[in-house]
């Protein structure tokens, strides 16, 4: 038995955003952008749980980065990121990340091909 909806909200974003407590659950595509910057929420305003996804759905570089640089973003290899990115020519289409907040930082996974390139800032 599935419990509450069985799809995900998809949001196409073109250019940069700021995400919102609403955004909760929502599956972000860069469809049709041109190096859009997605900023997490305000961590103050979500609680402990609260999780998105970004799918890079077009050639151009996508970035998600935290709200105003707090190095709470733990990612492959950096406990304390501000950001990761899909820059490298060629290796962008495809990849994404799964972003939760636990209470103190922003676990990241990331969904990538094996011959993607993800940035880390």
């Amino acid at each position: 038995m599935i419990f509450g909806p069985s799809f995900y909200k998809i949001a196409a974003k073109t250019t940069d955003y700021r995400m919102v407590p609403g955004d909760l659950g929502t599956l972000f595509t860069t469809r049709g952008a041109t190096t859009p910057t997605l900023y997490l929420p305000i961590t103050g305003d979500v609680p402990a749980g609260w999780w998105c996804m970004v799918y890079s759905a077009a050639d151009s570089n996508v970035v998600v980065a935290v709200h105003y640089t707090l190095d709470n973003m733990t990612t492959f290899n950096d406990l304390t990121a501000d950001s990761v990115a899909y820059s490298t020519a060629t290796e962008i289409i495809g990849g994404g990340w799964m972003f939760v907040w636990d209470g103190t930082g922003w676990l990241t996974f990331i969904f990538a091909e094996e011959t993607q390139t993800m940035t880390v800032a």
